[in-house]
């Protein structure tokens, strides 16, 4: 495969000097002269192992490595909206390991939202001359437990959260951290509590925002969801006009693969075990189960384990 997108190899610099834990640094950039003038600005810009002009380039050549366990992504562009969303969760899905850091130089709330909620753990705006890139991904860390988990009092529980809330974006990221903590209580693989099931959940609670309610705050989204060791459920709700899903077009067809949307549905079902649409696409509902399986020996769980309808 032809390499030419990238300055160095992915694995080139890894035994050098990094930001920490001899972790690589990628750079990510659609304009490299951007990307120059901002290193120079920077305090502190760490030495970049590769820098690739796609994120997708970035996931072929890691793809190439036999292991990460830690690396970090610089996100350079002039404007939020140049970066491939659809291609970052992609990144996130394959590679949760990943640092990323957004560095732009004009991002809304609306784009800021967006890029949160598939794991941009921080985001650095102008003046580009008082900021530390280095130090900004240093200061990453993963978040400690207060309290130890109890994992036979996970296999004897269940957790149900209701939420009815405004067709308002900001929204999404706090329901998903919620989730993505409650998975993470039941025992949940770390790639699914933190990555997986609250990138659906992302897609899932987006859609009928943004096509089902039209963003209208007026109408409101409605979220159910139910946590066992065994299993995560969700019911979505909007009061849109609804659609059909078996339309949407697979955006691994065609043309459709240079579209920036159209992929929310796909992601969806690419990620869950079961998913269904219901009321004319009014209602989401999916699932997701947990291994190893529930033993003999596990409590039964009572009724069906799937949330009240509202």
């Amino acid at each position: 495969m032809d390499r030419k997108y990238s300055d160095a190899r992915a694995g080139a610099g890894v035994a050098g000097k990094h930001v920490r834990n001899d972790a690589p640094v990628f750079a990510v950039t659609s304009d490299p002269g951007f990307f120059d003038e901002v290193a120079k600005k920077c305090a502190g810009m760490p030495p970049i192992a590769a820098r690739y002009p796609t994120i997708t380039a970035l996931s072929t050549s890691l793809a190439e490595l036999h292991r990460i366990t830690l690396a970090f992504v610089v996100l350079c562009e002039e404007t939020a909206d140049r970066i491939d969303i659809p291609a970052l969760r992609e990144l996130r899905l394959d590679y949760p390991q990943l640092v990323l850091l957004g560095v732009v130089g004009l991002c809304d709330q609306r784009a800021s939202l967006r890029l949160q909620s598939v794991g941009v753990h921080s985001i650095l705006l102008p003046p580009f001359d008082e900021l530390d890139v280095a130090r900004e991904l240093t200061a990453v860390a993963p978040n400690l437990p207060q309290f130890k988990r109890h994992p036979d009092l996970m296999r004897r529980a269940q957790a149900r959260l209701d939420f009815l809330i405004p067709s308002e974006l900001a929204y999404v990221l706090g329901i998903n951290h919620l989730v993505s903590m409650v998975l993470k209580e039941f025992g949940f693989p770390a790639q699914d509590a933190r990555v997986n099931i609250p990138l659906a959940c992302d897609e899932a609670i987006t859609n009928a925002m943004v096509h089902g309610n039209g963003l209208d705050a007026a109408k409101k989204v409605n979220v159910q969801v139910y946590v066992s060791h065994s299993r995560f459920r969700m019911r979505v709700r909007d009061q849109g006009d609804g659609f059909d899903a078996e339309s949407v077009a697979d955006p691994r067809d065609g043309d459709n693969v240079l579209l920036s949307g159209g992929r929310g549905v796909f992601l969806i079902r690419r990620i869950m075990d079961s998913v269904k649409y219901r009321e004319g696409g009014r209602v989401l509902e999916m699932e997701k189960k947990n291994a190893p399986p529930p033993t003999a020996s596990d409590t039964s769980e009572s009724g069906d384990g799937a949330p009240e309808k509202p």
